[in-house]
C-alpha cells in the first residue's frame, strides 16, 4: 500500500454461521479453546477487519463459513476432526470450488492487476479449495506462503511438488515487518494455536523473514513456469 498499489483483500472463508445452525462436537470443542463459545465466528472476523484496517488494505468477506461450520447436503460434516482439516477436500465441495472460481473471474483487476492466492504450505482444505478456485478462474496468479507452516521447509516443497515454479522474493522494512506483526497480533483468538504468547509470535515472525531472506527481512513469493497451470474444470 505504500508504494501506491491498491489491495482487496478477500477473506474467502469468514462468513458467520447462520443464528441456530447445527455444530459438530469438534467446532464446539474449538469454540471453547479461542475463548468465544457463543460468537466465535464473529470475533475472528471482528480480527481480521481489525488487522487489515491497521494495514490499511480494502477489505471484503465473501458469504462462506470456514469448514468446520460446512456440511453435505444430506447433513453430514465433512471436516469433524483435526486430522480432516490438512487431508484431501471432500467431493462434495466441488461444486463450492466452481463457484468461487467465478467470483473470482469477476473481481475488479486494474490492469496488470494479480490475485495472491494461497500456496496450500500445510495442506488445510480451506486453503486447497481457495488454490483450486483461484487456478480455474484463469486470472493472473501469485501463490504465498502461508505462515506459520511455511516454517516446515518440506511442507513448503510438498506444496511445490507439481509443475515448474519461480521465486519472488519481495523484501521488508522494519517498519513493515512491525506492521505485519502488529497485524497478526489482532488475531487474538488464533495466537494460541501457534504460539504460547504474542513475544514469541514476534521473535518467530522475525527470524523466519530473516531466514527468508538469506539474513535480510523478506517474504517469498511464487509464480508458476508457462506451460504448468493446471487445467480447469470442463477443460
Amino acid at each position: 500500500m505504500r508504494a501506491g498499489g491498491h489491495v482487496l483483500v478477500v477473506t474467502v472463508f469468514g462468513s458467520i454461521p447462520a443464528p441456530g445452525r447445527p455444530l459438530s462436537s469438534f467446532a464446539e470443542g474449538l469454540h471453547a479453546r479461542w475463548g468465544h463459545t457463543a460468537d466465535a465466528a464473529m470475533q475472528r472476523q471482528e480480527e481480521d477487519l481489525a488487522a487489515l484496517a491497521l494495514l490499511g488494505a480494502a477489505t471484503t468477506h465473501w458469504p462462506y463459513t470456514g469448514c468446520i461450520y460446512r456440511q453435505t447436503p444430506d447433513g453430514c460434516f465433512p471436516y469433524a476432526s483435526e486430522e480432516s482439516l490438512w487431508e484431501q477436500v471432500h467431493p462434495a465441495e466441488k461444486v463450492l470450488i466452481i463457484e468461487l472460481a467465478a467470483r473470482i473471474r469477476a473481481l475488479p483487476l486494474n490492469q496488470g492487476g494479480t490475485i495472491y492466492a494461497p500456496l496450500t504450505v500445510g495442506h488445510h482444505v480451506d486453503h486447497q479449495i481457495t488454490r483450486q478456485a483461484a487456478e480455474a478462474s484463469r486470472q493472473s496468479l501469485m501463490y504465498y506462503e502461508e505462515y506459520p507452516y511455511a516454517e516446515d521447509v518440506q511442507a513448503v516443497r510438498e506444496a511445490l511438488a507439481e509443475g515448474l515454479w519461480q521465486t519472488r522474493p519481495t523484501w521488508l522494512s522494519e517498519q513493515a515487518l512491525q506492521a505485519k506483526i502488529a497485524a497478526i497480533a489482532r488475531y487474538r483468538s488464533q495466537l494460541s494455536t501457534f504460539w504460547t504468547d504474542e513475544a514469541e509470535m514476534a521473535t518467530k515472525v522475525r527470524v523466519f523473514a530473516a531466514r527468508t531472506g538469506g539474513g535480510r527481512l523478506a517474504e517469498q513469493y511464487w509464480i508458476r513456469e508457462p506451460g504448468c497451470r493446471p487445467q480447469a474444470d470442463g477443460d
